[in-house]
């Protein structure tokens, strides 16, 4: 017995927990949904890079955020809940999600939470998007 199972039940156990783990993955593989856009914002101690993002809505959306500054930084977007950690020089977040309102939204940088930015910029969501943006 083992943790009061009998030992055939327990190897059963572990047998589907090793099948699930090994299964699992040519599942996911097999998945036709697109891929993520990677939109990559370094965060610098004047401001965002860059500092105006154009998106289309309803469509999957990788932000990867990098405080390139020497003082302490966040990204937010108030909207769409989002809101990093507080990012040391160096630190980098990332962020997945599909924009589900068009519109122009706040991103800012408001490491002490005071609600007071230390500076903004636009996240901009759009129905449709020109290859130029």
């Amino acid at each position: 017995m083992v943790n009061g199972l009998p030992l055939k039940q327990t190897f059963a156990c572990v047998a589907a927990l090793l099948t699930a783990t090994v299964v699992m993955p040519s599942v996911q593989a097999k998945n036709n949904t697109p891929h993520n856009e990677v939109v990559n914002v370094l965060i610098t101690d004047h401001g965002f890079s860059p500092n105006r993002l154009v998106e289309p809505l309803d469509t999957p959306l990788h932000l990867h955020i990098q405080n390139v500054g020497k003082q302490q930084h966040e990204f937010a977007i108030p909207e769409y809940r989002i809101y990093t950690r507080t990012l040391g020089p160096g630190e980098t977040s990332d962020v997945e999600f599909s924009p589900w309102e068009s519109g122009t939204f706040t991103m800012y940088s408001d490491p002490i939470a005071d609600s007071q930015p230390e500076f903004t910029g636009q996240f901009i969501v759009k129905d449709k998007i020109s290859k130029g943006r």
